[in-house]
């Protein structure tokens, strides 16, 4: 049997998708973004038809989202794709009717080009494959003499059904999908910034310096970067607050795991776990050795196969439950709507999502200068934080929902401590907030 997939008008939404529609909004929209700068001003007529080049190539994005009696799906788009330039708004929401009903855009401003995607479609591991292809793509209307080197997937390949699949469901074992009840994270408080404008700060570090950091400390750099945040949030936060000790819930960071790394898949859509670091500062001594030693024993506990695979299962399970599967979508709705904003979004202090390391073919690296990513910030989850690295360029970018910067500049002063050179960036919100 071919393993080339035929277009196909519809088709459901992946496990890890479902929820999205239901709890999404104008202050939790759900959706992140990674940005590309080259050496070049972008052309933007030439970026257009770069875009609708891989849209042949990359099917599964040319949807938009329609209701079912059940669940939600996907249904083939006919309409335009449009690029647009970039505004001042970052991660906002993915209004379908702004948007000809697509759940993804691509923004250029100056030499940047990005594409921000809404969680119901993929997740980092596939906008880093879509983005390097259109990259490509667009390189190649410029005039430039870049090969694949089998590094992107350019349109002169089919699309194969392995791309299309929900590997949730896949790798599900309804026997090992035991549920885990959970408690309430901290929350970091802060003024909110005014009409859900995000304010960003990034810092670029070298990527052999980290490197080196963290096996000094015997941690990967993700497990090295958890500790430093959850030190910092208890020496801004926590440390001298008397007041909150005896009912001071956990500070919890919310780390996802390309499950690509631990399961034989192709697939472009979600295909993410995660690891939550979890830890009660209600004293006042803790040591940023004890934090690295608990963040170490819970990243290895996390990332065992069997615990992967128990998460993945217990949300598969949730959705295959026969009395969900016959309940009408708009009563799903509301409930998933109700579960979430009573106790869903209150499971994390924050996220730390490490995009990784963009591989490019040699024949392209002469044009491309820097990588972003960034992830949205929300009313509950305040500040974020999202990891990409390109060659020596090793790029730490914090989102937040709110005015305050303490955590931000804490966290660098920090790495900085430890010899570490740090140039910083910033939108700098407040001048237009």
């Amino acid at each position: 049997m071919s393993n080339v997939a035929k277009n196909q008008d519809w088709f459901k939404l992946d496990n890890s998708a479902k929820i999205f529609p239901s709890v999404s909004n104008y202050k939790e929209t759900n959706t992140f973004r990674v940005t590309i700068s080259l050496t070049e001003k972008i052309n933007p007529e030439n970026l257009q038809k770069a875009v609708d080049i891989i849209l042949e190539r990359y099917p599964m994005f040319r949807v938009k989202l329609k209701k079912g009696l059940f669940w939600n799906y996907f249904d083939y788009n006919s309409k335009p794709f449009l690029i647009r330039e970039m505004t001042y708004r970052i991660c906002g929401e993915m209004n379908p009717k702004e948007n000809n009903g697509y759940l993804f855009k691509v923004i250029y401003r100056n030499k940047d080009v990005a594409i921000e995607m809404f969680h119901s479609l993929a997740d980092g591991g596939g906008v880093m494959m879509l983005l390097k292809s259109l990259v490509y793509e667009y390189l190649l209307l410029e005039g430039k003499n870049v090969k694949p080197d089998n590094l992107v997937l350019t349109k002169n390949e089919k699309p194969e059904y392995e791309e299309y699949e929900d590997a949730n469901v896949k790798y599900y074992n309804k026997k090992n999908r035991k549920h885990v009840s959970e408690e309430r994270a901290y929350r970091i408080k802060g003024t909110q910034i005014v009409d859900n404008n995000t304010g960003i700060i990034s810092g670029i570090l070298k990527t052999s310096e980290i490197l080196k950091l963290s096996r000094e400390n015997n941690m990967t750099i993700t497990e090295y970067l958890a500790s430093v945040l959850m030190y910092i949030i208890y020496k801004t936060q926590l440390q001298y607050r008397e007041s909150i000790k005896s009912n001071q819930k956990p500070v919890k960071i919310f780390i996802p795991v390309n499950l690509r790394k631990h399961f034989p898949s192709k697939t472009l859509r979600n295909f993410t776990n995660f690891i939550k670091t979890k830890m009660y500062m209600n004293k006042p001594d803790i040591t940023f050795e004890e934090i690295k030693k608990l963040v170490k024993k819970q990243f290895k506990q996390g990332i065992q196969k069997d615990e992967l695979i128990r998460k993945m299962s217990e949300n598969v399970a949730f959705e295959k439950n026969i009395f969900l599967r016959i309940t009408p979508y708009f009563l799903k709705n509301f409930v998933l709507k109700i579960g979430y904003n009573m106790l869903g979004i209150k499971l994390n202090t924050m996220s730390l999502t490490n995009i990784g390391k963009f591989a490019f073919p040699e024949s392209m690296k002469p044009y491309i200068v820097d990588l972003t990513a960034t992830i949205n910030a929300g009313r509950f989850n305040t500040v974020n934080c999202a990891v990409v690295s390109y060659e020596e360029k090793f790029k730490i970018t914090f989102s937040r929902s709110i005015i305050e910067t303490t955590i931000e500049k804490e966290f660098f002063r920090f790495l900085t401590s430890k010899g570490l050179e740090v140039e910083i960036e910033s939108n700098f919100v407040e001048e237009y907030a």
